[in-house]
C-alpha cells in the first residue's frame, strides 16, 4: 500500500523523493519497499534519502545535530552487550551489588524508559524506585552522562535525543516540517510511545500523515508497542481518513473463518470483516495436549505417519518437513524424542553473524578507529588477541579513566609515560596505541574493508586463529572473510558501522 502510495506521489508530482519521509520496522521491509518503488518508478527511487526504519532515519536527524544533545557527529552506537557492560561500571561505581540488581534488569528498565520517551529529569516519581533500594533514577542519569562522555547512545537514545532536540529547538523542527511534504508509516500497530511523539512533532504542521497498520497484528508489546496509537488514530488526526483492506490475499476461508473467530472476542479492536477468494483449503486442525513430552511424541508419529505416507514415484522426506517452536527451550523434548526414534533432525539456529565474537572483535577494532572515545571497544580488544595487557591493567586504566574525567584511551597515553604500569606492559600498551594511530590515519585514504584486512593481519588476530587447532577456528576464518566481502557495499566505514548497529537491533525477534 506504502509503495503503491510512494508511486502516486511522485508520479503526480505532488513531492519530490527527497521531501518524502517514510518509516517502517525492519530493515529488511524497508529494503523490500525501496526495491519495489525502483521497480515501479526506476532511478528517481534513488533520491528517496528518508526512506528507513525508526532508528536510521532517527539516526540520520541525530548526527545532523549531534551538538545540541552534547555529542559529536561521529556517536557510536552501542549493542546490547555493550549497553550492559557500560551499565555494569555504573553499578560497580555507586557500589550496586551487580549479581541482584542485574545490568541486564537495568537495561531493560532503561530500554521501558526510553520508549516511553523519559528522560532522566522527566522519569515519573512511581519509576526506578524498586530498583537498587529506589537508585534508578540516579543511575540512569549517571548512565547517560557516561554515554555523552563515550561520544555514543544506546538504540532507544535514537529517539529520544530526536525527541529532546525537536522540543528544545523549534528551528530545527520547522526546518523538518518543511522538509517532509509528506509521511508515511508502516506497521504503526507496532509503534511506541517515543515514536509516536517523534511522528506527531514530524506531522504535525503538514498534517499530511499516512499509516498503514493492522490493530490485530500488534505483536510488539514486549518492546513497548502501544496499540492504542493506531485505536485514536482518528482522534489524533481530525478528518483522517479510514480506508478497511479487507480482501486477504494469503490465507484460505478456513483459517480466516479460525482466526477471526478468535480475534472477535478482543474488544479493543476497530473491527474488520477479512474475506478471499481462495478456496476453503484444509481445516485448521487443533491438538490439545498435556505437556511437551506429550507434544513430541504426537509430532514424532505425524511425522513417521507422514513419511510411510509418500509414494514411491514421490517419497516424502525428512528434510520436508518442519516444526515451529515458539521458543528454543520447547526444543529439547523434541529432540530427545527424535533421537531415541532415529529420525534424522537439523536445529536451525545458533548465534547470528554479527552476535559471534570474531565479528564483534573486528567491529570493536573498527568503532575504535572510527571513535577514539569508545571505551567498550577499547576494553574489548586491547588484550584481543593475547598481547600481555591483563584484567589488572585493563581495570588500572579504567580507573584513571573515571577519577579523570577522560576516556580510557587518553587514561592509556598517560599511562604508559609513567611508571604505574610493568616495563612489560607499557611496552605492550604503548605498540597497541602506535597500530591505533596508524589504522586511524590510513583509515582517511584507505577503503574499509582493504582497511579490515590489514587489522586483521597487523593485530595478529588472523595468525591467532591460524594458529588455533580447535574445530571451530576455520568456521570463524571463513566468516571474517564474509564480513570483509559483506563491507564493499557500504560507502563508508560510518555507514557500515551504523548499519550493523541497526540490524542488530531492529531484526531481533520476539
Amino acid at each position: 500500500v506504502l509503495t503503491t502510495r510512494l508511486a502516486h506521489i511522485l508520479a503526480t508530482g505532488r513531492a519530490k523523493p527527497w521531501e518524502l519521509l517514510v518509516v517502517t520496522f525492519t530493515n529488511k521491509a524497508a529494503r523490500e519497499m525501496r526495491e519495489r518503488i525502483t521497480h515501479i518508478i526506476g532511478p528517481a527511487a534513488e533520491g528517496l534519502r528518508w526512506l528507513g526504519t525508526f532508528h536510521s532515519v532517527a539516526a540520520q536527524i541525530l548526527r545532523r545535530n549531534a551538538e545540541l544533545v552534547g555529542l559529536k557527529s561521529n556517536f557510536t552506537i552501542l549493542d546490547t552487550d555493550d549497553q550492559e557492560r557500560l551499565i555494569k561500571q555504573v553499578l560497580e561505581a555507586e557500589n550496586v551489588d551487580a549479581k541482584r540488581w542485574t545490568p541486564k534488569a537495568m537495561a531493560g528498565l532503561i530500554d521501558h524508559w526510553k520508549n516511553r520517551g523519559w528522560t532522566p529529569d522527566r522519569l515519573p516519581p512511581s519509576e526506578g524506585t524498586e530498583f537498587a533500594g529506589g537508585k534508578g533514577q540516579t543511575l540512569y542519569r549517571l548512565y547517560q552522562e557516561r554515554l555523552r562522555v563515550l561520544n555514543a547512545c544506546d538504540f532507544g537514545d535514537l529517539l529520544l535525543h530526536n525527541l529532546t532536540i525537536f522540543m528544545n529547538n523549534p528551528d530545527v523542527l520547522a526546518d523538518f516540517h518543511e522538509r517532509f511534504k509528506y509521511v508515511l508509516v508502516d506497521e504503526y500497530q507496532d509503534t511506541n510511545v517515543a515514536q509516536y511523539l517523534w511522528l506527531r512533532l514530524l506531522a504535525q504542521k503538514r498534517q499530511n500523515v499516512c499509516c498503514v497498520g493492522d490493530d490485530d497484528q500488534s505483536i510488539y508489546g514486549w518492546r513497548g508497542a502501544e496499540v492504542d496509537n493506531i485505536l485514536r488514530f482518528e482522534r489524533d488526526f481530525p478528518g483522517a481518513t479510514v480506508i478497511r483492506l479487507e480482501r486477504n490475499y494469503r490465507s484460505t476461508s478456513h483459517i480466516l473463518a479460525a482466526a477471526s473467530g478468535l480475534i472477535k472476542a478482543n474488544k479493543g479492536r476497530l473491527g474488520k470483516t477479512l474475506w478471499t477468494e481462495s478456496n476453503d483449503g484444509e481445516k485448521v486442525i487443533v491438538r490439545g495436549v498435556w505437556d511437551g513430552e506429550a507434544e513430541s511424541r504426537l509430532i514424532a508419529e505425524e511425522i513417521e505417519r507422514a513419511k510411510k505416507g509418500g509414494t514411491e514415484k514421490e517419497p516424502r522426506k525428512f528434510r520436508d518437513m518442519a516444526i515451529l517452536v515458539r521458543a528454543s527451550f520447547q526444543m529439547r523434548a523434541f529432540e530427545e524424542r527424535f533421537v531415541m526414534l532415529q529420525i534424522p533432525y537439523t536445529v536451525v539456529g545458533g548465534p547470528r553473524f554479527f552476535e559471534r565474537a570474531e565479528i564483534r572483535d573486528v567491529h570493536a577494532y573498527l568503532r575504535l578507529i572510527q571513535s577514539p572515545d569508545d571505551d567498550l571497544a577499547f576494553e574489548r580488544i586491547v588484550n584481543v588477541p593475547k598481547r600481555g595487557i591483563g584484567d589488572t591493567t585493563v581495570q588500572k586504566l579504567l580507573h584513571i579513566a573515571r577519577v579523570g574525567g577522560v576516556p580510557v584511551m587518553a587514561a592509556a597515553r598517560e599511562a604508559v609515560q609513567t611508571d604505574e604500569l610493568a616495563a612489560r606492559t607499557r611496552t605492550a600498551l604503548s605498540n597497541f596505541l602506535r597500530d591505533l594511530d596508524r589504522w586511524r590515519a590510513q583509515a582517511q585514504t584507505l577503503h574499509h574493508s582493504r582497511l579490515t584486512e590489514q587489522v586483521l593481519e597487523e593485530s595478529g588476530y588472523t595468525d591467532a586463529l591460524r594458529l588455533d587447532k580447535t574445530p571451530t577456528a576455520q568456521t570463524r576464518l571463513e566468516n571474517l572473510k564474509e564480513l570483509v566481502q559483506s563491507m564493499g557495499a557500504f560507502d563508508s566505514l560510518e555507514a557500515y558501522l551504523e548499519h550493523v548497529s541497526l540490524v542488530m537491533d531492529m531484526d531481533r525477534g520476539p
